[in-house]
């Protein structure tokens, strides 16, 4: 790969903010640290203290956004691999040999030029000056995506197994929608999403869409209840409307043997 290859690399914007819509702050930043490493340096050790170098995070700090930031790129044989980079790594160095070549041809010609103009100097063909000759690859090549791997999105890349989804993740956050459906709903967003995270970790569910699965969780939340103290509230409101039933109906027979003359006096003293 040529030497000026790596001082630029290209971003699409659209791309890759359409896959790291859910990423932190903090993620973006480890994200974008990472792969420009990665494009400088080729694939990234699997070791937590190189990568925790290399986005300026804590050992704390990078265990807790490891999991979210594993899942954009290829984790095997102890590298860190990102097919939309190699694909661009690979592109560019392409660009870079065909300018190189061009360069090449056109300090010959000059060269054969000024021979046979028997010139009293020759242009020098160094490798150096011919390609300050010709113009340098743009550092902003006309974005493609057809027939690439997403830049960002690698996850889209991995195995059939891999796409059809995960267990829930132990670091699951609420996003904005979770939010709302809460607040709407009086609901202590925090105790469902723990509650939520415990109940699919029990079961080890695998789904895509977990973000989806906790909005369904928030809007039945009355059905994710302790059932035994619904029993037991239940019980208590029919064992009052029992008791209060049978109130009544002793108070109206008082009444009427009070009026009609019936039953005798004990039972209408009482």
């Amino acid at each position: 790969m040529s030497k000026k290859t790596n001082v630029w690399m290209p971003l699409y914007i659209a791309d890759y903010l359409a896959d790291t819509t859910r990423l932190t702050t903090e993620q973006h930043g480890a994200y974008l640290l990472l792969i420009m490493d990665y494009w400088r340096n080729g694939p990234l050790p699997d070791d937590d203290g190189s990568l925790a170098n290399i986005t300026r995070l804590s050992m704390p700090q990078w265990k807790k956004h490891r999991p979210v930031l594993a899942r954009l790129f290829l984790v095997e044989g102890g590298e860190w691999l990102h097919k939309r980079v190699d694909t661009e790594l690979q592109a560019a160095a392409e660009n870079a040999a065909k300018h190189e070549e061009r360069a090449k041809k056109a300090a010959a010609a000059r060269w054969s030029k000024e021979s046979k103009s028997n010139a009293s100097s020759n242009a020098t063909s160094t490798p150096q000056e011919q390609l300050e000759e010709c113009p340098s690859p743009s550092p902003s090549p006309k974005p493609t995506t057809e027939g690439k791997p997403s830049f960002v999105g690698e996850a889209r890349n991995r195995t059939r197994e891999a796409a059809l989804g995960t267990t829930v993740p132990a670091d699951f956050e609420p996003d904005q929608s979770h939010r709302g459906i809460a607040h709407n709903m009086g609901l202590d967003l925090q105790a469902e999403r723990d509650k939520f995270v415990d109940h699919y970790t029990s079961t080890g569910e695998v789904l895509a869409e977990w973000p989806a699965k906790f909005r369904n969780w928030l809007r039945n939340a009355n059905k994710h209840g302790d059932s035994k103290f619904q029993q037991q509230t239940t019980r208590r409101t029919a064992s009052s409307s029992s008791n209060l039933t049978d109130h009544n109906r002793a108070a109206a027979e008082r009444a009427k043997a009070m009026l009609f003359g019936d039953g005798n006096q004990e039972d209408i003293q009482q």
